[in-house]
């Protein structure tokens, strides 16, 4: 027989107390149960763990040296409890998540440091990477959660629960000087006549530049192709061509001496949204409260991607 964590407890106390009574009334229970417990230990262990008078009970060598192992497992199972605790609360745990690389650079890290301050027990890992990329990690489970844009949903797996985190429209990018930059507003007719500087295929923000062409029934008159939204305000504004970016990137651009104007004809609008694994990890579920907050409070600033 093994001895349990509960009877480990009734040895503590009595140790503590130096007394049965006195270990009664710690454990709520009543002194007979507490005599019974002690006995059928020491007949567990084949040992004497205490020592009796009618004033005090004291602990045997014997006793000291088990009531040394039974005080480590009881700190042990106390560990134990209170990380399992703190899983389920969400407070301890790994999540992994796949952004696109424009959240990753704007509205994620205010989301991982919301999630992470206080909390040592928390840990996340972030891929940067296009939504249909991000997607394949979901379905495989190297992640918890990942996102994309509304057109791409209809490929999420039946495990994913679906949100909507927000939206934002396409604008036209021009160089300062450019003929372009003198409207109110541009159409993807009018953006077409120039060389177009685009994100790579694959990218949700090609995507909608594609959509948007096509829409309108034209194409750029010649296009230049980047990786990421930095590169593509460097070509911009080094007058290589134009470009369009959803207004939630416009904090990517840097410095770079740009124009930016409504793009019509049509309205392109992005709407990404979040995928998170079924059943989710209690600290999945925590991070994905952290990135709505985070979306929330750049909605309230005017600023939101």
């Amino acid at each position: 027989m093994n001895v349990s964590l509960s009877q480990m407890a009734v040895l503590d106390a009595v140790a503590r107390n130096r007394s049965f009574s006195g270990a009664a009334r710690d454990l709520h229970i009543g002194q007979p149960m507490v005599s019974r417990t002690v006995a059928l230990v020491e007949r567990m262990v084949n040992a004497t763990l205490f020592t009796r008078t009618t004033r005090t009970v004291e602990l045997t060598d014997a006793g000291r040296a088990y009531l040394a192992i039974a005080r480590s497992v009881l700190a042990a199972a106390d560990r134990a409890h209170r990380q399992w605790d703190g899983y389920q609360a969400g407070e301890n745990g790994e999540v992994a998540v796949a952004v696109l690389p424009s959240v990753a650079a704007t509205v994620l890290p205010a989301a991982v440091r919301e999630f992470t301050r206080g909390r040592p027990g928390r840990s996340v890992t972030v891929f940067d990477v296009p939504a249909d990329e991000g997607m394949d990690m979901l379905k495989a489970g190297h992640v918890d959660l990942a996102m994309c844009e509304a057109r791409q949903t209809h490929l999420a797996p039946d495990f994913a629960d679906i949100q909507l985190l927000t939206t934002d429209t396409l604008v036209a990018v021009t160089p300062p000087d450019s003929p372009l930059a003198a409207l109110d507003e541009i159409t993807w007719a009018q953006l077409a006549q120039h060389p177009f500087v685009a994100l790579l295929p694959g990218s949700s923000v090609r995507a909608l530049t594609d959509f948007g062409f096509d829409a309108a029934s034209t194409s750029p008159r010649a296009l230049v192709t980047a990786r990421g939204v930095p590169t593509v305000a460097g070509l911009v504004a080094a007058d290589i061509g134009v470009s369009a970016v959803p207004t939630g990137v416009l904090p990517l651009l840097g410095s770079q001496a740009l124009a930016v104007r409504p793009l019509t004809d049509p309205v392109v609008t992005r709407r990404i949204h979040l995928l998170e694994r079924t059943p989710p990890s209690p600290a999945a579920h925590a991070f994905r409260k952290a990135l709505t907050d985070a979306y929330a409070l750049r909605t309230a600033k005017g600023s939101a991607p």
